[in-house]
């Protein structure tokens, strides 16, 4: 069986911003989503390890973005995983229009024990049903996004997690934050035009009702550092970095 899966995403207005790109946030969900259709497909999925009292969250996401596609436009997904070590996966993606590439991905992901929320070693029989293609799609990798050595000068936003901004194990999604974040650089004044990276550590769980502080401080001209940082325990949930072109 071949490692790499390939699924077909049209592009919605639903799923652009008023210039009719698509939002960053909802090529996230295009990612997450084809992860989970290959992993179910293949029987490593979210539908079997639920049976197992276990389940796979994202840990880190690093993606390299070319021209964004517009409404209308049909785009073709393709993943496949890179590696299995113990907890840990690695998931790459490219993603095409008319046979060009106009994104690529690396992800690392970690199973976890629904009971401690802790990692937890992938059963065997599961870890041999996932094909692997060790190769990366990024020219980084999934990236670790490194704390700030100085505070800065930094603007934000204040959220609270919604209904609608939670997934089915309760948590805050993982696309919920790109656009909270992009929605804080908004609110800052600042106004991009075409995103060329976006790398993101999800370092902790979020969950309804909470609230956040979104930060974004440009630490060189067109690239942010952003923090989402629950408000009552001071604890950083995410962190990434976002470049932009003018």
């Amino acid at each position: 069986m071949s490692p790499v899966q390939t699924y077909t995403y049209p592009v919605r207005a639903y799923h652009t911003d008023a210039e009719g790109r698509l939002f960053v946030h909802q090529l996230v969900n295009f990612l997450q989503d084809a992860a989970h259709n290959h992993a179910d497909s293949l029987g490593f999925g979210q539908q079997q390890l639920v049976q197992e009292n276990l389940f796979w969250v994202l840990s880190r996401l690093s993606v390299e973005i070319g021209p964004l596609p517009r409404q209308g436009e049909e785009l073709c997904l393709s993943t496949w995983v890179k590696s299995i070590r113990g907890s840990v996966s690695e998931r790459e993606f490219v993603l095409a229009k008319d046979g060009r590439v106009v994104a690529r991905a690396s992800s690392l992901w970690f199973c976890l024990a629904a009971g401690t929320h802790k990692p937890c070693r992938l059963p065997v029989h599961y870890a041999e049903l996932m094909p692997v293609k060790p190769e990366y799609a990024t020219t980084r990798g999934a990236e670790k996004v490194k704390a700030p050595v100085e505070e800065g000068n930094k603007k934000g936003i204040t959220v609270t997690a919604r209904y609608t901004d939670i997934d089915t194990v309760d948590h805050i999604n993982n696309a919920t934050y790109v656009r909270w974040l992009t929605d804080g650089l908004y609110a800052a004044g600042y106004r991009p035009h075409q995103i060329s990276r976006l790398a993101i550590n999800y370092l902790s769980e979020g969950f309804l009702g909470e609230e956040y502080r979104v930060t974004e401080a440009a630490i060189l001209s067109g690239k942010h550092l952003h923090e989402v940082v629950n408000t009552a325990s001071g604890r950083v949930i995410c962190r990434a970095v976002t470049c932009w072109q003018a």
